[in-house]
């Protein structure tokens, strides 16, 4: 493992190229080891997180070594202690199953950095706490579920009533999320009902556990529970994939009998809002596992990480807008964004920190 070398003088260098964005650089240490730890590999958003992660390490000639917990929590408390052991230069943690104050503990004693992604550590924040907490990346879950929210309630027909009637698939219980997805629906609930006035229902909530097939069986329960249902409001990419399978079994046709809203731009469900299915999408985020590295490698290079919680904006899609993020995000990876630019160590302005998903001018 090597070890933080930070000399005054590249401390200065460093904050001259953060400070002013000048192009200056200075002499970049490469070939660090980073583990990445992720809660399933069986789920294209990982999948996306992992290419795009070695994508931007291969800029830096540094290793991403992934540790994959297979939806067990004491595989990924396990994975933790095994990437302590291994000795690498630095931890990359989607901090699933309350392992993140595991990881910041041995982190801290093993003097390892780590930085989370993804999934938020509620129970302390970076650079506070644990000295080798250095930041955490991640999507604004709760600002995603309140516009998928929006979406289908802007767009869903309602009933021969005049009331809207809803179900809510879910993400996997407990995990943040989760749960911060819904409290975006929730707050979507409380403006169109309180405040526009709409008259809505929802019919039920059901566990999707973030998979297409327990989100299928959850659906058809969701369906057969009610047989006035008009749009449904879908946690992740999978959780729709299992929602329209199973709206589709029942007889119904997602874009004309239901509309649904989802999350994650999986290709199968971009493909979906293409051809009409799916109303709404909307994702991206699988890009912090990159972003994670861009500002490891800084930070192992002396650089100071400004901003130690960063949470984004994610990039919206519809029916009209699908070509666009084919052509912005060919193979899901940003055609504008340079790797090696976004760089403190190689003279960038650390807008890796602050990117926003969204689509070209």
């Amino acid at each position: 493992m090597k070890k933080k070398l930070v000399s005054s003088l590249l401390c200065a260098g460093m904050a001259v190229t953060a400070i002013a964005g000048t192009g200056l650089s200075v002499q970049a240490d490469d070939g660090y080891t980073f583990a990445m730890l992720v809660p399933t590999m069986n789920h294209e958003y990982f999948e996306n997180c992992v290419e795009f992660a070695n994508k931007c390490a291969e800029e830096f000639n540094c290793t991403v070594n992934v540790y994959n917990a297979d939806n067990n929590a004491d595989t990924m408390s396990k994975n933790v202690e095994d990437a302590i052991a291994a000795g690498v230069d630095g931890i990359l943690i989607d901090p699933y199953y309350a392992s993140g104050t595991k990881c910041a503990e041995m982190c801290e004693a093993a003097e390892i950095p780590m930085i989370a992604f993804d999934s938020d550590i509620e129970e302390f924040n970076p650079q506070e706490d644990y000295t080798q907490y250095i930041s955490f990346i991640g999507p604004d879950d709760a600002d995603a579920g309140y516009n998928m929210a929006c979406n289908l309630f802007e767009n869903a027909t309602p009933d021969e009533d005049g009331t809207l009637y809803v179900g809510v698939v879910q993400g996997t219980p407990g995990t943040a999320v989760a749960t911060n997805r819904e409290v975006g629906f929730d707050k979507a609930l409380d403006e169109y009902t309180n405040e526009k006035g709409m008259k809505i229902e929802v019919v039920g909530r059901v566990n999707g556990d973030f998979a297409a097939e327990t989100s299928l069986s959850a659906t058809e329960d969701l369906l057969q529970k009610s047989d006035k249902i008009n749009g449904i409001w879908a946690a992740n990419g999978g959780t729709a994939t299992g929602v329209m399978a199973a709206c589709k079994n029942a007889g119904l046709e997602p874009g004309k009998d239901i509309t649904i809203v989802g999350m994650d731009l999986n290709s199968s469900n971009v493909e979906a809002v293409e051809n009409g299915e799916l109303q709404y999408d909307i994702g991206g985020h699988w890009l912090v596992g990159g972003y994670a590295v861009i500002q490891m490698y800084d930070y192992l290079n002396g650089c100071k990480i400004e901003t130690p919680k960063t949470i984004l904006k994610l990039l919206p899609i519809t029916k009209d807008t699908v070509s666009k993020f084919y052509t912005d995000y060919p193979d899901n990876i940003p055609a504008n964004f340079d790797i090696k630019a976004a760089s403190q160590t190689n003279g960038g302005d650390a807008q890796y920190s602050s990117f926003e998903f969204k689509f070209s001018e």
